[in-house]
C-alpha cells in the first residue's frame, strides 16, 4: 500500500524522457531567505530521500538529481520508471489513474492516513509555502485535457474541502495578458488548513512555516515523520468556485490559442474586468474574497491584529486597499495590489487626510510587510527603487 504514494506524485507530474524508454516525477524546492541556510538545505535534502524511499518501500528508487553548482541552491529527488511496456502519455495516465480509483481506502468517508499520504504526494511533492499569504502553491502540469480536471479527485475522494483549494489560470492574469511574466497556472491550498489537517513531511518547509507563521501557530506536532501545525480555524464556505474554475478552464482555456483580445473577454465574462459604461467599472469582487480568505487577518500597515468584531463572520473585521489607487486602469485591479487595513489606516491613506510625510511613511510599511505588493509596484512602475515606489504609489492616492 504504501508504495502508492509514488503514484500520487507522479498523478501531480509525469515527465517522458525525450525517447520514452523512462518515465519520471521530481520533488524539487530551493533555498528560501526565511532559512538561508544551504548546509541545512541539503541535510533536509538527504533526509527526505530517506523517508520517501522507506515510505516507497518496496521500491526504493528515488534518487539525488541535485546540481551541485546550481546558481541557487536547490534541491532535486526524482523517482524513475523504465518505460518498458512502451506507454503513451494517455495511456501511463490512464492506468495510474485506474490504480488510485481501485484502492479501498479511496471510497472511506474520514480523511485517513494513507489518504493524507496521498494528498502529500500530490500536493507537498512540488507545492512551495508562500511567504507573503498563507498559501501552499504548486504549479499545475499537465500532458492532455483529460488531466486538467484530476485536481476534482481531492475534494470527491480525499474529503479535501474545496474552499480551502484555489485555481488560478495564469493565462487570465495581468502579467500574462500585458507580456510581463508568463508563469504557469496554479493550484493552491489554504496552508493554515493543509498544515493543520495534512501536515508536512520535508523538514525545510516545515522550518519556513515556523519562521514566516510563528505568530499564526498556536502549537506544532510530530506523528511519525510528518510534521503538524495547529493553525487558525477557517471559517466553512459554501462558495464551489474552484469546481467551476476547473470546468471553465478545461472548456474554455486550455488548448486554445487565445489573444489578447480573447484573454480581455474571458476575464469579461468571469467579472474579472466588469464595466458598467465606457466611463466607470466595477471592481472584481471576487479577487477581494481571495483576499479575504487568503491573507492574515492583520492590518498591512500597522500590524494590528484586533479592529472589531464583523456580525456576519465572527472575526476581526478589515477593510480593503488597492495600494495603487485604481482610477480607470483595470490592470491594477489585482490581487497582488489589494490589502487589508484596519479602518484608521485605510482612512489615513485618503488623499489629504493626513500629513504627507506620515502616508509616505505608511506606504512604506505595506510596501515591508507585502513583498508581493512590491513586486506588483515594481512590475507597474518599471523600477526597484523603494523611494521612487512610494512617492509614485503616493501621487496615486484618492
Amino acid at each position: 500500500m504504501k508504495y502508492l504514494h509514488c503514484c500520487l506524485v507522479l498523478f501531480s507530474r509525469y515527465i517522458f524522457s525525450k525517447n520514452n524508454s523512462e518515465i519520471y516525477t521530481e520533488v524539487s524546492y530551493k533555498i528560501s531567505k526565511f532559512v538561508d541556510d544551504h548546509d541545512y538545505l541539503m541535510e533536509t535534502k538527504n533526509n527526505l530521500l530517506e523517508k520517501l524511499n522507506i515510505i516507497c518501500a518496496p521500491y526504493p528508487f528515488w534518487e539525488d538529481k541535485t546540481n551541485a553548482i546550481s546558481k541557487k541552491p536547490q534541491a532535486v529527488l526524482r523517482f524513475t520508471l523504465y518505460n518498458d511496456l512502451n506507454f503513451s502519455k494517455d495511456s501511463f495516465y490512464n492506468k495510474l489513474y485506474v490504480k488510485i480509483l481501485c484502492q479501498d481506502f479511496v471510497y472511506v468517508d474520514n480523511l485517513t492516513e494513507d489518504k493524507k499520504m496521498f494528498i502529500r504526494g500530490f500536493a507537498e511533492s512540488r507545492g512551495s509555502i508562500d511567504t507573503t499569504r498563507p498559501l501552499l502553491a504548486m504549479d499545475y502540469f499537465y500532458n492532455s485535457i483529460i488531466e486538467v480536471k484530476r485536481a476534482r479527485l481531492l475534494y470527491d475522494r480525499f474529503n479535501v474541502p474545496f474552499s480551502v483549494l484555489n485555481f488560478n489560470p495564469r493565462e487570465l492574469q495581468n502579467d500574462y495578458v500585458t507580456g510581463r511574466r508568463k508563469r504557469n497556472t496554479q493550484l493552491r491550498f489554504n496552508l493554515y488548513w493543509y498544515t493543520s489537517n495534512i501536515g508536512l513531511l520535508n523538514e525545510y518547509k516545515s522550518s519556513i512555516m515556523k519562521t514566516a507563521y510563528s505568530d499564526k501557530i498556536v502549537h506544532d506536532f510530530s506523528q511519525g515523520c510528518v510534521e503538524f501545525f495547529k493553525c487558525p480555524e477557517l471559517l466553512p464556505s459554501k462558495k464551489d468556485s474552484f469546481d467551476f474554475m476547473l470546468r471553465y478552464y478545461a472548456n474554455n482555456i486550455f488548448g486554445h490559442n487565445l489573444n489578447i483580445n480573447d484573454i480581455k473577454e474571458l476575464r469579461r465574462e468571469l467579472n474579472f474586468d466588469s464595466e458598467a459604461c465606457d466611463k466607470t467599472f466595477k471592481r472584481d469582487l471576487g479577487l477581494i474574497e481571495i483576499i479575504r480568505m487568503n491573507t492574515p487577518d492583520e492590518c498591512a500597515c500597522c500590524k494590528t491584529t484586533t479592529t472589531y468584531t464583523n456580525k456576519n463572520t465572527g472575526r476581526q473585521a478589515f477593510e480593503y486597499h488597492h495600494v495603487i489607487s485604481l482610477g480607470k486602469n483595470h490592470e491594477l485591479d489585482d490581487e497582488n495590489n489589494i490589502v487589508k487595513l484596519c479602518p484608521t489606516c485605510h482612512r489615513s491613506l485618503k488623499r489629504g487626510a493626513a500629513p504627507k510625510n506620515d502616508q509616505l511613511i505608511a506606504i512604506e510599511r505595506i510596501l515591508d510587510n507585502r513583498p508581493n505588493v512590491r513586486d506588483f509596484a515594481e512590475h507597474i512602475f518599471d523600477t526597484t527603487d523603494k523611494t521612487i515606489l512610494v512617492e509614485k504609489i503616493w501621487e496615486s492616492l484618492k
